[in-house]
């Protein structure tokens, strides 16, 4: 049997992508509670609390955890479930379902289950590297691809709700609207946005009162500008944060004061024309081209991205691979596209390496941008067009 075989053997069984996936969390996760790296975890689970007690949610709690609360006040009511559970036992749970909800949204796509568990198996680094974290990335990015499913789907409610639950989590995760123009509903989902939007911001009233809830937004909206300012000044001195092109571009030709929006406007007008070919909007391969870049745009333009937030960037490039046409070209984009942007920070390179290299000038983003570009190339040249046959017969079920 050679390695070919075997290796289809392996994407074909859902049991092994399952276990590789999870069983790369639950190590993640036993390692961060024996190390006791939860402090992500604190400050969800304190949020809550500090809801029902009439407490700032977003100034610093020295003797409870480092670092600050930049959520909406709508996460510190969702989050409960996971605050009422013991201390222990809602660490693995909170860390379980970050990375059971985008398996689920993986398992969505239309694409073949062998394909679903390419990608499984090849994003289980990344999430293991956000798990390790106890943030909330997993949930950010399956919020961004269940919008995009339930779009498809014309479910046009449960996508407004997904893409509002990210939006309350992480701001960049409205880009679920991107999907706006693949639903033939689009008044239904307008109102459905409107219903949803106005459910989630005063849900906290189940715990809190008016007053408080309204000075609770007016502290995040000040936290957030913060953040921002924050993040912008630190960014060449901390290599864990802008991980990012306009990172790479200040940190390898020290350009500290460069400003982000010399390269975030190019990115949008280069996505946005992406939008130009609106004949092909209910093209199967065209929509997932479309899901891929908006992943890959945050990934590579968003000021906050951290390692951890690559789990929305590697199950991208994967889901752009299995689309492909498998030849030397395509391979070798994979291969560098997936080096960089989840093995590059990893133990597979030495420690000066990882540490003199790749981390000082955020050399992660390199394959998520060049995925990113090769799309935006493959839309432009209608690329997507020639794979239809392709798709129909080898890549939905």
């Amino acid at each position: 049997m050679n390695s070919k075989t075997i290796a289809n053997k392996i994407v074909s069984n859902n049991k092994i992508a399952a276990t590789i996936w999870f069983g790369l969390v639950f190590i993640a996760l036993i390692n961060a509670f024996n190390h006791h790296a939860y402090n992500n975890f604190i400050i969800f689970r304190q949020s809550f609390f500090h809801l029902l007690d009439k407490t700032n949610l977003y100034i610093e709690y020295v003797g409870q955890y480092a670092d600050h609360y930049y959520y909406s006040p709508s996460f510190a009511a969702l989050i409960v479930p996971f605050s009422i559970l013991p201390f222990s036992i809602s660490i693995f749970a909170w860390g379980f379902f970050d990375a059971w909800i985008l398996y689920y949204a993986i398992r969505q796509l239309p694409i073949r289950s062998k394909y679903q568990n390419f990608i499984l198996i090849f994003s289980a680094n990344e999430m293991m590297n956000a798990s390790s974290n106890l943030q909330s990335n997993g949930l950010t990015a399956a919020t961004i691809i269940l919008s995009f499913i339930y779009i498809i789907k014309q479910k046009e409610t449960q996508s407004a709700f997904m893409m509002l639950l990210g939006f309350f989590i992480k701001l960049y995760s409205i880009t679920g609207l991107a999907f706006f123009f693949f639903t033939n509903k689009k008044k239904k989902l307008i109102v459905s946005f409107i219903i949803v939007a106005a459910v989630l911001i005063l849900l906290p009233l189940l715990f809190t009162s008016p007053a408080f809830l309204i000075q609770c937004y007016q502290d995040w909206f000040a936290a957030l500008s913060r953040k921002s300012n924050f993040d912008i000044t630190i960014s060449m001195y901390d290599n864990m944060v802008d991980i990012t092109l306009q990172g790479m571009v200040k940190r390898v030709f020290n350009l500290p004061t460069l400003n982000k929006w010399i390269f975030i406007l190019p990115g949008l007008l280069v996505f946005g024309a992406q939008y130009l070919y609106y004949k092909h909007f209910s093209h199967p391969i065209y929509r997932l081209y479309i899901l891929c870049s908006v992943l890959l745009f945050i990934i590579v333009f968003n000021t906050g991205t951290e390692s951890p937030t690559y789990i929305l960037g590697v199950p991208a490039i994967c889901l752009w691979y299995v689309l492909q046409e498998k030849n030397k070209l395509n391979n070798t984009l994979f291969i560098v596209a997936i080096f960089f942007s989840s093995f590059s920070y990893s133990d597979i390179l030495t420690p000066y390496v990882r540490t003199h290299i790749m981390m000082p000038y955020a050399l992660k983003v390199v394959g998520c941008f060049l995925i990113w570009v090769v799309i935006a190339i493959q839309i432009f040249t209608r690329q997507f067009l020639k794979r239809s046959e392709v798709y129909r017969l080898d890549l939905i079920e």
